[in-house]
C-alpha cells in the first residue's frame, strides 16, 4: 500500500510540474496532434502529441481556462487550427463555459477566451462545434441552436462580427467552411434529416440558403478541395452510407447522391465522421458505434465511392465511442490517421498507418492515452490539410 500511495504521488507531482513547464512549442517541420479533452462541467484541457515514427508521444497539455462538455454529437470538430507560416492559430472549444480558448502557434501562447452573449453550449448532450476558414471562425452552439461568426485578428484575438439562426432551428450536428471561404454547410444530423448552406459576404455576413433534405441523417461534413461538393456521413446507427451534395457557384446546394446503407460500403455501424484525404482520392470514415475506421475508394469524375476495407480499432472493449478522425499529413494519402476515442477512464488517440491501397492498419501501441478526460471526441493535426 505505501508503495502505490508513494507512487501515486509522485505521479501527481510530475503532473503539476507537467502542467507549469512553459508550454513547448510545435516545431516546424514536426507533425503533432492535439486533442479537446472536453470533460464534463470542469477544467478543460488540450493534450498535445508528437508524432515520432509511427507512435505517439505526449509533449504538453495547454489548460483553456474554460470548461469541457462532456460529449455531445460526434462528428462536431470542437478544436481548429487557423492560418498560415508564423501566423497560425489553435482555438479550442470549451462547451461548458460556452467560450473558445485561443493560443498562438507555434509558441503555444495563450491569448484569451472568447464568447458570443447570444451562444449557449453548456447542456447534458449538447456540445460547441468550431469551424474555421482565413480570418473567418464559426461557432455553433448547441443549446440556443445558433452559429456566432469571429474575426481572427492578429495575435490570434477574435472579435464577434455576428450571431445567426437557422430556419429549422435545429442544433448544428457537424460543419466545415469550403476553401475559398465562401460558403458555409453544415448537417443538422439524426432526426433532422436536413443539411443547410450559408453564404459569407466579404464582412463575414451569413446568408442561409437552405435547409435541404437528406436521406438518413446527414451529419459530419468534409468539402472536396475545389469545393465542387459536400460529402456528409450519415449518423445511421446502421451501416456506412454517405450523402454527397454539389455546391454551386452561388453557394446553394444540389441535388444529393447516396451511397452505401445497404452494407455495400462495409459493415461499420454509424459513419457520422467523413475525412478526404489529402489527394483527394480516399474518404476515410469513423463508424462511432461500431469502433471501426471505414476506407472507401472516392472520385469526383465520375461522382463515386468504391469500398476498400475496414480496421476495428484495438482495445475496443475500453472504448465506449469513436469521434472525429484526421490524416496525419498534408499530402498523399495522409500517410496515418488519428482517431479520437471516447474511452473509459480516459480519452485515447487511435493511430492508423495508410496503406498504398488506402486501406488501414492500427499501429503497435496504439491507442495513446490522453492522461485526462475520458470525453475525448475531437482532434486537429498539425500541420494542417490544406483545404
Amino acid at each position: 500500500m505505501k508503495n502505490i500511495l508513494s507512487l501515486a504521488a509522485a505521479i501527481t507531482l510530475l503532473a503539476a510540474i507537467f502542467i507549469l513547464l512553459p508550454a513547448p512549442a510545435l516545431a516546424q517541420g514536426g507533425h503533432y496532434v492535439v486533442t479537446n479533452n472536453d470533460p464534463s462541467s470542469v477544467a478543460n484541457s488540450a493534450t498535445i502529441f508528437k508524432l515520432e515514427g509511427m507512435s505517439l508521444d505526449a509533449v504538453n497539455v495547454l489548460q483553456t481556462g474554460g470548461n469541457g462538455g462532456g460529449g455531445g454529437d460526434f462528428a462536431l470538430v470542437r478544436i481548429v487550427l487557423a492560418g498560415s507560416g508564423a501566423n497560425q492559430c489553435l482555438f479550442v472549444g470549451d462547451a461548458g463555459t460556452s467560450d473558445i480558448a485561443a493560443f498562438t502557434i507555434p509558441a503555444l501562447a495563450k491569448v484569451g477566451n472568447y464568447t458570443d452573449p447570444e451562444g449557449n453550449s453548456n447542456g447534458f448532450g449538447y456540445s460547441m462545434g468550431l469551424a474555421v476558414r482565413g480570418k473567418a471562425l464559426f461557432a455553433a452552439y448547441g443549446v440556443s441552436a445558433n452559429i456566432g461568426v469571429f474575426e481572427i485578428q492578429a495575435g490570434c484575438k477574435l472579435k464577434l462580427l455576428g450571431t445567426y439562426n437557422n430556419a429549422p432551428g435545429q442544433s448544428v450536428s457537424g460543419m466545415r467552411v469550403t476553401p475559398d471561404g465562401e460558403t458555409l454547410v453544415v448537417g443538422y444530423g439524426y432526426g433532422a434529416n436536413l443539411v443547410d448552406s450559408f453564404s459569407i459576404s466579404s464582412v463575414g455576413v451569413l446568408t442561409e440558403n437552405g435547409p435541404y433534405a437528406g436521406l438518413n441523417g446527414p451529419a459530419g461534413v468534409d468539402i472536396t478541395s475545389d469545393g465542387k461538393y459536400a460529402v456528409f456521413g450519415d449518423a445511421t446507427g446502421g451501416t456506412t452510407q454517405i450523402e454527397i451534395y454539389p455546391i454551386n457557384s452561388n453557394g446553394t446546394l444540389g441535388t444529393e447522391t447516396s451511397l452505401g446503407g445497404d452494407g455495400s460500403l462495409g459493415a461499420g455501424q454509424d459513419s457520422s465522421d467523413p475525412w478526404i484525404s489529402p489527394n483527394g482520392k480516399f474518404l476515410y470514415v469513423s463508424n462511432n458505434l461500431s469502433k471501426q475506421v471505414t476506407s472507401l475508394g472516392f472520385s469526383e469524375s465520375p461522382l463515386g465511392i468504391s469500398y476498400v476495407g475496414i480496421t476495428t480499432l484495438n482495445d475496443s472493449s475500453e472504448i465506449i465511442s469513436i469521434g472525429g478522425l484526421t490524416t496525419a499529413s498534408n499530402s498523399g494519402t495522409g500517410g496515418g490517421i488519428y482517431v479520437a476515442e471516447f474511452s473509459s477512464p480516459n480519452g485515447l488517440v487511435g493511430l492508423l498507418q495508410i496503406n498504398s491501397d488506402g486501406s488501414t492498419t492500427e499501429v503497435s501501441g496504439s491507442p495513446y492515452n490522453n492522461g485526462t478526460s475520458s470525453a475525448l471526441l475531437s482532434l486537429a493535426a498539425y500541420p494542417q490539410r490544406l483545404f
